[in-house]
């Protein structure tokens, strides 16, 4: 278990959900590529289907000064909804602001033969929060 593993513990514990099952659940749907009709994505088409990233603000009002680039390892359904995050690396408060906002993120569905698909990939974004104004930033890679 890693500091993004704790920090997602501790919030869902606290509205009652038993934290350890849900990491391990989003683990295992943030890319499930061996899952029927699910599509592995480049970093480079996984920026193309993002349609929204934001990131909470510091709930903490402790005026947070920082930015960096996070990479998460992001599943999404055939609607283009969140179905599992896993923060790979990055600023760990940076990750944690961001995974308290993933539940809002959307991507452009994935069609295939005219059916649509669920897809994962590695999602590179780009964040900033100045004086608990927060930016996210999908990095586009030409």
């Amino acid at each position: 278990m890693n500091v993004f593993d704790v920090a997602l513990i501790v919030a869902l514990t606290q509205v009652g959900t038993n934290g350890a099952q849900v990491v391990q659940q989003a683990r295992l749907v943030a890319c499930a590529c061996e899952i029927e009709n699910t599509v592995c994505l480049t970093s480079e088409q996984m920026a193309q289907h993002a349609l929204h990233v934001e990131m909470e603000p510091d709930r903490m009002g402790n005026h947070s000064n920082y930015e960096g680039v996070a990479v998460f390892q992001i599943g999404f359904d055939e609607k283009g909804q969140v179905t599992g995050a896993d923060g790979m690396s990055g600023h760990p408060l940076g990750v944690s602001h961001l995974m308290a906002a993933v539940s809002k993120w959307r991507f452009r569905p994935v069609i295939v033969k005219g059916a649509r698909k669920r897809a994962c990939g590695k999602l590179v974004i780009k964040f900033t929060m100045k004086e608990n104004v927060p930016s996210a930033k999908v990095v586009k890679q030409e």
